[in-house]
């Protein structure tokens, strides 16, 4: 084996040592896309009943409904991410 040829198979392996496999990042941007399908739809919902109960005096009629709604479309969310991630996998 020529100095080339190691230094070539040294650098990458260090570069798989430092920065994971393709497969880890794929998998990290996958959470991050499943929290964000949860989270914003519960949180945008919630928030946006508050501003509607303080510019209507409905105390929490409109917080409740668009909190379960939000929770309807995260669940949605949910299962549309989890049904494409396997049919890619197919």
């Amino acid at each position: 084996m020529s100095k080339e040829e190691f230094e070539l198979e040294f650098s990458e392996r260090s570069k798989k040592k430092r920065f994971g496999s393709a497969a880890t990042w794929q998998y990290l941007g996958l959470i991050g896309e499943i929290g964000f399908a949860i989270c914003l739809p519960i949180a945008g919902g919630a928030m946006v009943g508050v501003v509607i109960d303080r510019t209507w005096s409905t105390s929490p009629k409109a917080t409740l409904s668009l909190l379960f709604l939000g929770i309807i479309v995260s669940f949605i969310n949910l299962f549309k991410t989890v049904e494409t991630v396997i049919r890619n996998k197919k």
